[in-house]
């Protein structure tokens, strides 16, 4: 199902968006980790989307000069979740993570890794 980002910001407390996306999307793990880790990567740059906007996340060239898209309207461009929100994304540990991270950066106060205490020892997904 796909729903526009319009209609799920309808679907939010006051039809203003989400204070709190949570992502643990995790792909069908393959056993080959560097196909694994860029199927969760691409997974979690999907969640970032939702929540902060396709502008956000465009790779810097020419036409953006390097500014993300703070824009309020409510096109599918724009995300759902609402300033000073929350977003956390499970992903795979890899050396993508850290791209992750210098993606999020900018888009919000803090980001930072996590892997919670209840995470089994042979897993390698983390929070951010």
């Amino acid at each position: 199902m796909k729903l526009p980002k319009h209609q799920i910001t309808e679907l939010s407390p006051l039809q203003k968006g989400f204070s709190v996306i949570l992502s643990d999307m995790c792909p069908l793990v393959s056993g080959i980790t560097t196909k694994d880790a860029a199927l969760s990567f691409e997974l979690g740059v999907r969640a970032l989307d939702l929540a902060v906007g396709s502008a956000a996340i465009l790779p810097d060239d020419d036409s953006r000069e390097g500014q993300p898209d703070h824009s309020t309207s409510c096109s599918d461009n724009a995300g759902v979740l609402k300033a000073g929100g929350h977003l956390v994304v499970k992903l795979l540990e890899s050396e993508d993570i850290q791209e992750f991270g210098r993606i999020c950066k900018p888009q919000f106060r803090k980001a930072s890794w996590l892997r919670p205490k209840a995470t089994r020892s042979s897993s390698r997904s983390v929070k951010v």
